[in-house]
C-alpha cells in the first residue's frame, strides 16, 4: 500500500509505503564509481529516495518479545515489539512490509569476482520515541537469532553484508510506537576499483500503535463525543 504526501518532523515526505515486498536496502552500482542506496518498492513506486519516503510499520507488526535468553538483546521477555518479519507469509498475514536487502541490481560480472561484499552500516539513530530501539536480525531454520544491527550496542552490531547479485530478508524490530529517523550507509569496492560509498542516507520509519491503543483512542474519542452531546442537550 502506498500513499502520497505526509508530514513528518516538520518536513514534507512524498511517499508512504506500508505493505508489500519492499527492498528497504536496495543497492545499485553505476560503473565505475557510483554506489546507490535506495528503497525499491517491488509492486508500487519502484525506486524511491530514502529522504523522500516514510516506511510505515503497521499495527499488525505488534508482537510480544519472544521468550528465551537468545532474544534478550530485544529487551525483557514479554515486552512490546513491532516487527517486519523475514517470512513473506508472516508479513502478508500481518499486513506489513516484507522487507528485503537487495544487491541483485549489481551485476556480479561488472562488480567483479574480486570485489568486496556490499555492506550496509547503521551509523546513528538520529531520533526515536521514548524507549525506542532498533534491531535487525535473522532467524535460522530452528528459530535461533543472529544479530546484525542493534542500536543499543552499535559498537558490536552495526553492519549487514552480502555479495553482488543477491537478495535476502531479515527481521526488523522496533521497541516503541512513533517516528524513527535512522542513518545508514552502503559501502563496497568493485574489483580493481576504489572504495565506494552511497553517502549517508536518512530513513524514516513510522511505527503505528498496537491495536489495543487504537481501541483506547476510539473509546476516548467516543467518550468525548458523548460528553459534548450531553453538554449540548443540557444547554438546550
Amino acid at each position: 500500500m502506498m500513499t502520497s504526501l505526509g508530514l513528518v518532523s516538520g518536513a514534507w515526505a512524498q511517499t508512504t509505503v506500508s505493505s508489500g515486498h519492499v527492498d528497504i536496502f536496495g543497492v545499485g552500482y553505476i560503473a565505475p564509481d557510483t554506489l546507490e542506496l535506495l528503497i525499491h518498492d517491488e509492486a508500487g513506486f519502484g525506486e524511491l529516495e530514502p529522504a523522500d519516503t516514510i516506511l510505515q510499520v503497521n499495527a499488525g507488526g505488534y508482537v510480544l518479545r519472544p521468550p528465551g535468553a537468545a532474544f534478550d538483546f530485544l529487551g525483557a521477555s514479554g515486552t512490546s515489539l513491532w516487527i517486519l518479519p523475514q517470512s513473506a507469509t508472516e508479513a502478508a498475514n500481518r499486513g506489513v512490509i516484507f522487507a528485503g536487502f537487495g544487491t541483485e541490481e549489481i551485476d556480479p560480472i561488472a562488480w567483479g569476482a574480486g570485489g568486496t561484499p556490499i555492506t550496509i552500516t547503521l551509523l546513528s539513530v538520529v531520533s526515536a520515541p521514548a524507549g525506542g530501539n532498533f534491531f535487525l536480525w535473522q532467524d535460522d531454520e530452528f528459530g535461533n537469532p543472529t544479530q546484525f544491527m542493534n542500536s543499543t550496542n552499535l559498537a558490536t552490531y552495526n553492519t549487514v553484508s552480502q555479495n553482488a547479485g543477491l537478495h535476502d530478508h531479515h527481521n526488523w524490530g522496533f521497541t516503541a510506537e512513533g517516528i524513527y529517523e535512522i542513518q545508514f550507509e552502503a559501502t563496497g569496492t568493485p574489483e580493481g576499483g576504489s572504495a565506494l560509498t552511497s553517502g549517508v542516507q536518512t530513513y524514516t520509519f513510522n511505527v503505528v500503535p498496537e491495536p489495543s491503543t487504537y481501541a483506547l483512542l476510539g473509546l476516548g474519542a467516543g467518550a468525548l463525543a458523548l460528553m459534548r452531546w450531553r453538554s449540548r442537550n443540557h444547554l438546550s
